[in-house]
């Protein structure tokens, strides 16, 4: 890149309660970084910030996330790279954190991502609270949804303005060599991203518990003490968090079975799209889902993971069963992988924010 472009260069200031670390945000910010400055605000620590070398500025916040005082300190500092740099658009992560930045947003092209809708959370979907979601989406000039399913719930009035980009992962080299289903070794499952009883937690406790053949691989952050105090079981080897990179090629080389079961307990969980469906067609890892979940019907389609028949199995050493005589069926292929990666899609993120 020559100097005359490096000058012409657009910043994006791009706001999170995120410390880094989320798959999803990394591989965006990265895309991103192409052909912006990428000034990075988030919260938490900078060591957990893997997407730093990506960012023309790294700002992180010390505190704990969604906390009133860590926000305000967070719209002060927004407040201050405003107006010491030349700021083109804003890309902000999830309507929770939109609110709080809410006058912001009439100065500055902003970009709303929905992965995680608080609308959702409640059980209303599309024009529920019609007048309410036009007031918040009002000064958004582009937003980013995770599926088609999730379009679909968005209010009709924002329809125009909503673009899907698929959370994909990067692709693996052609020539990686993938773990081969072996039943004569302890059942592996790797459990990473959020960690907590409600996103499958409650499934990996009840199996290691009731089936001394299960082992699992943790990686990533706690969102409940219970899940935290889980990984004291000696079937269970937490590992901390890790770059996107590092889990997936755990995922590849040591895991049975990818954990991807989302708790019914609203529309956001019911409606869930999940990353980790792609990251199991990329490792050729299968997946654990439940069949409350809608994006379970594509994982039976596409014969990639087993599907339980609930979220709250009465018997445990069934699903081990179940899991276990599962091994070595699944329907895994280059051209499946090919479809499903973030270098097809990644051009929608740089396209929304080019004005």
């Amino acid at each position: 890149m020559n100097k005359r472009e490096l000058q012409t260069r657009k910043t994006i200031l791009y706001i999170s309660t995120n410390d880094g670390s989320d798959m999803r945000i990394n591989k965006e910010v990265r895309t991103l970084s192409k052909e912006f400055d990428i000034i990075y605000l988030g919260v938490g620590k900078r060591e957990n910030a893997f997407l730093g070398t990506y960012c023309k500025k790294l700002v992180m916040i010390d505190g704990r996330r969604n906390q009133p005082f860590t926000l305000l300190r967070q719209i002060v500092k927004s407040i201050q790279i405003l107006s010491s740099n030349k700021i083109s658009s804003l890309h902000i992560i999830n309507e929770q954190l939109m609110i709080f930045f809410y006058p912001i947003c009439f100065l500055k092209y902003t970009v709303l991502d929905v992965f995680d809708s608080i609308f959702l959370r409640r059980n209303y979907g599309k024009n529920d609270l019609s007048f309410l979601k036009y007031i918040l989406y009002y000064p958004v000039n582009g937003i980013l949804v995770t599926d088609d399913n999730r379009k679909s719930l968005m209010p009709g009035f924002s329809q125009e303005k909503t673009i899907v980009l698929p959370n994909y992962p990067q692709s693996f080299p052609t020539n990686f060599k993938f773990r081969t289903p072996d039943k004569t070794k302890p059942l592996t499952i790797i459990f990473f991203g959020w960690l907590g009883l409600k996103r499958g937690g409650s499934i990996i406790e009840g199996l290691v518990n009731s089936c001394p053949e299960v082992r699992v691989i943790m990686l990533g952050w706690f969102s409940d003490e219970e899940t935290k105090k889980l990984v004291e079981h000696p079937s269970i080897e937490y590992r901390g968090v890790v770059p996107q990179k590092e889990a997936l090629e755990t995922a590849a080389i040591e895991a049975d079975y990818i954990m991807c079961a989302y708790e019914p307990i609203h529309s956001n969980n019911v409606n869930a799209s999940p990353n980790k469906i792609y990251d199991g067609i990329q490792t050729r890892t299968p997946l654990i889902i439940n069949r409350e979940i809608k994006v379970s019907s594509l994982i039976e389609k596409l014969n990639i993971g087993v599907v339980l028949d609930s979220y709250y199995p009465e018997n445990f050493v069934m699903i081990f069963k179940q899991l276990r005589s599962a091994q070595g069926t699944f329907s895994f292929s280059s051209a499946l992988a090919e479809k499903y990666t973030w270098n097809n899609v990644e051009e929608r993120i740089l396209e929304i924010h080019r004005q």
